[in-house]
């Protein structure tokens, strides 16, 4: 997994459109899966009736800022109507290393700034960060093409940073283009989602998973590569980011807990909760509440004969669907939910949090057992 680029002496500002230590997406050039979306966002371009807003929806970790990168650079390369059905532009293109660079003119990108003060990113897009597209269409592009704007996420935005944004739909100046990249399409306003075209990307199938991970990192093995692509269910950022997070060994814990139901290994209970407790930022709770959420959906899903994704899983998602019905289990993944949001927003203890969300699940099994 190649490392995120540094510079001499400068520790680079962390980027929230950035997966962990993953490449940014607007230096990936290779697009996996999503073909189809690919093209038809060429052909957009090339009938010269291309859409100024388009909606790049689908789950974390697909691949949505990546063809988003890859379709404003071949708009700026070869021109709206010399575009290619995939997109591609050679690596070494003068005008692709500007964009890479973020140093081209006709290009923003808009996304969710760091907090010098609280040593943070912020939480939200502001309503300040929208603002800088009145700055971009309000020149001429340099080349006489499209000026391009990509916010990433857009349901990061704050209610005033869209509504804001809506001036620009309503009123669009000509040759201007937004990529809206969004995980949660639904969470957008309905007036921001009726004024742009939808592009739905799905997870990619098992073959394109495996292929994207040998390529993006080949130091897996075929064993821990299998069992992220479960994990991430289709999404090959996912993946990547739980690798690189040290999720697989946090997985296997939560796991290797959640077998000893309904009365829990105290010692494995405790060491795990020690682990998380350790952990800081995306290594700790956060991590564990994804991976916990992940596998209470897979409960719920399975229940409704949805093939599971991680093939190991079998037995577990089984045994937690026999020790209480389907109902116990959709209320604990909200309190899970609700408990992390809590302890994020209050500081709360973090070990405590992971004791009581096992806590419950065993009064859970042994009240319904």
């Amino acid at each position: 997994m190649a490392p995120r680029p540094r510079s001499l002496d400068v520790e680079p500002l962390p980027e929230s459109d950035r997966i962990a230590e993953l490449p940014h997406p607007r230096d990936q050039y290779e697009l996996f899966g999503h073909e189809a979306e690919a093209a038809t966002l060429a052909a957009a371009a090339r009938s010269n009736r291309l859409a100024h807003a388009w909606i790049i929806g689908g789950p974390k970790g697909v691949g949505k800022a990546t063809l988003a990168w890859r379709f404003a650079r071949a708009l700026l390369v070869h021109g709206a109507k010399n575009c290619p059905d995939d997109l591609s532009v050679p690596a070494q293109h003068p005008l692709a290393r500007r964009i890479s660079a973020l140093a081209h003119s006709d290009i923003m990108l808009i996304r969710r700034p760091w907090d010098q003060e609280r040593k943070r990113l912020k939480t939200e897009l502001p309503i300040e960060e929208v603002r800088r597209l009145n700055g971009l269409f309000s020149h001429h592009a340099s080349q006489g093409g499209y000026r391009i704007a990509i916010i990433d996420a857009a349901d990061d935005m704050s209610r005033q940073a869209e509504n804001a944004l809506l001036k620009t739909l309503e009123e669009p100046p000509r040759e201007a283009l937004l990529l809206l990249v969004a995980h949660l399409p639904g969470a957008l306003l309905p007036t921001t989602r009726s004024r742009s075209r939808a592009l739905n990307l799905r997870p990619l199938d098992n073959e394109t998973m495996a292929r994207a991970l040998s390529k993006l990192a080949p130091e897996l093995d075929e064993e821990r590569a299998s069992l992220l692509a479960g994990l991430a269910e289709g999404c090959p950022g996912r993946a990547l980011e739980l690798f690189g997070l040290g999720g697989l060994d946090l997985y296997r814990g939560i796991t290797g807990v959640l077998v000893s139901l309904p009365r829990l290994n105290g010692e494995l209970l405790f060491a795990l909760a020690d682990r998380v407790a350790r952990g800081s930022g995306e290594r700790g709770l956060g991590l564990f509440v994804q991976l916990m959420s992940g596998i209470l959906q897979r409960v719920v899903r399975g229940a409704f004969g949805a093939t599971l994704a991680v093939p190991d899983e079998v037995d577990l998602i089984s045994r937690m669907r026999a020790l209480a019905p389907l109902e116990a289990w959709v209320l604990l993944w909200e309190n899970l939910q609700a408990m992390a949001i809590r302890a994020d927003e209050l500081n709360l203890d973090k070990k405590q949090l992971v004791l009581n969300a096992f806590f419950e699940m065993e009064a859970l099994a042994q009240r319904h057992g």
